[in-house]
């Protein structure tokens, strides 16, 4: 285990292991890279200061998406029930990437609105049994309600709108490493 240093706890949690870390470079790096080829049309237009928000994003949601997976955040974050509810409150990241690609701010208010209301009552039922099953099934209605706006917003922003509602209802509001039994 590699202990991570203080200023990235928020992010990976307080140990992690060189596999994880590999694999979370790596996904960030791929996607980075087939998100500039595949979305360059989408991106290059935009402002020089609109073109790093959309990228400093793209890396924070991209990174979360697996990080939020790995042991040690999942246990940094179930170890400090605060830190949960900050997390959920801050991840606004659909507004201010519609924002920063000229799109609709109706179109990031819903996709935070529906991914903040389901996280909020995804974290008040964490103990239940039947927590990972809801939190599939919200992840899913909430990616059916990016696929729809898919049709009229540009690649780069569906996936990002993609990565974030997976990152917030399924890599971080499931607590993926608890043992078997359930209290409720």
């Amino acid at each position: 285990m590699i202990k991570i240093p203080k200023f990235f706890h928020e992010l990976l949690g307080e140990y992690q292991t060189k596999s994880s870390l590999v694999v979370i470079g790596v996904f960030v790096l791929i996607s980075s890279f087939l998100m500039a080829v595949l979305g360059y049309d989408q991106w290059k237009e935009l402002l020089f200061i609109k073109q790093l928000v959309t990228w400093l994003l793209f890396l924070d949601i991209s990174g979360g998406v697996l990080a939020n997976l790995t042991k040690g955040t999942d246990l940094y974050y179930n170890d400090n029930h605060w830190r949960r509810w900050v997390f959920i409150a801050i991840h606004v990241q659909p507004i201010i990437l519609s924002w920063a690609m000229d799109i609709s701010l109706h179109y990031g208010m819903i996709i935070y609105v529906y991914t903040l209301v389901c996280a909020i009552f995804l974290n008040l039922i964490r103990n239940y049994h039947f927590h990972s099953l809801t939190a599939g099934g919200l992840t899913s209605l909430g990616l059916l309600i990016v696929a729809y706006f898919g049709q009229t917003v540009p690649f780069f922003a569906l996936t990002l709108f993609t990565f974030y509602v997976f990152k917030v209802l399924f890599s971080f509001s499931v607590f993926h490493h608890r043992s078997k039994s359930c209290t409720h």
